[in-house]
């Protein structure tokens, strides 16, 4: 049986036998969303409908974990983006800005950061993750959250971003430095009511130059420094190659990347200086594979030297039911 304690463990560098399974990423699907009868967009807009269906891998699988929110919208729409809900199969996506324009510009006067969560859908997720606390203690809860690279990302549009990395990065950086307040504040209050906090980190070499992001560690750092009451996940999605050694240095307890089927390369790298999540390929094995499929890359992971075995990003929409009871069960 899956336990709570067991992921503390893990997550303390204590393991007690074979990893034990998580959901860390997202974990919103369409038979889940059957299942319960709750889909998007309405589990990303009430905070009845969002617990309801973050409870559904716990209580139709059997995992020890729940994790919130669905989405990685909220931040920006609270400073200003706009965002598209997204239907019963998609997630909110920033779609405009006031920012976005032909190249990047300087950073505009915004609200203060003490105000960010005064109102709108952060405020809602920190709610959120109070109550799913107080009334599922047996649970170990993750909220995510994205870096203030990203973020600055969604503010100015991601290839205004990119682009103004290499053509004008003393506003690009600007930007980044604008955002670690509110990410800062944003982190702290998620840490004060989780168990776990789950940082969506802007640092895959096929969207950014690795001595770019190297330069951007200290406000990563400083965003990682404000998680103060709970453990934290530094997550990258796409290829890492060239920046995996780098993720420690941020400040998190675990890392989590896609191995690309080769855990055992990612353990040798870092496995001394962290803590590893993860094991699962998203697309490959989590939504086309099949449960032995699943089984058969945990124990990979396991073998691997990895803490706890989970999805490698989000899990993806479509995959289906018998997968993820496969997952939760790979040690049976």
């Amino acid at each position: 049986m899956n336990s709570k304690q067991e992921i503390v463990d893990a997550m303390n560098g204590e393991n007690k036998g074979q990893a034990p399974p998580a959901l860390f990423s997202q974990t919103g699907t369409v038979e889940q969303m059957q299942s319960c009868g709750v889909c998007w967009p309405d589990a990303n807009y009430s905070e009845d409908a969002m617990i309801k269906l973050a409870l559904q891998p716990s209580e139709l699988f059997g995992f020890a974990t729940v994790r919130i929110p669905f989405d990685l919208t909220s931040e920006a729409e609270r400073l200003g983006c706009e965002v598209n809900p997204g239907d019963g199969k998609s997630q909110p996506a920033v779609t405009g800005s006031p920012w976005w324009n032909e190249s990047i510009e300087e950073p505009p006067e915004l609200i203060p950061p003490e105000d960010f969560l005064a109102e709108g859908r952060c405020a809602m997720y920190v709610r959120v993750a109070e109550r799913i606390s107080k009334e599922h203690p047996e649970l170990f809860l993750t909220s995510s959250m994205v870096d203030p690279i990203e973020l600055a990302g969604h503010m100015v549009g991601f290839e205004n971003f990119v682009m103004g990395t290499l053509m004008n990065p003393d506003v690009a950086f600007k930007w980044v430095e604008k955002m670690t307040p509110y990410q800062s504040v944003y982190a702290e209050a998620l840490s004060a009511v989780s168990d776990n906090v789950f940082v969506i980190t802007e640092a895959a070499e096929d969207v950014m130059d690795p001595d770019t992001f190297s330069a951007l560690i200290p406000y990563e750092k400083t965003t990682f420094d404000s998680i103060k009451d709970s453990f934290s996940v530094a997550h990258v999605c796409g290829m890492t190659d060239t920046v995996v050694e780098c993720l420690p240095d941020l400040g998190p307890t675990a890392i989590s990347v896609e191995s690309h089927g080769d855990p055992r390369s990612v353990y040798d790298r870092v496995g001394n200086r962290t803590i590893l999540v993860g094991g699962i390929s998203p697309i490959d094995t989590m939504m086309q594979g099949t449960p032995e499929d699943i089984k058969r890359a945990a124990l990979e992971a396991d073998g691997a030297g990895y803490s706890v075995i989970m999805c490698e990003c989000g899990v993806p929409p479509q995959s289906p039911n018998a997968n993820l009871e496969a997952l939760a069960k790979y040690r049976e």
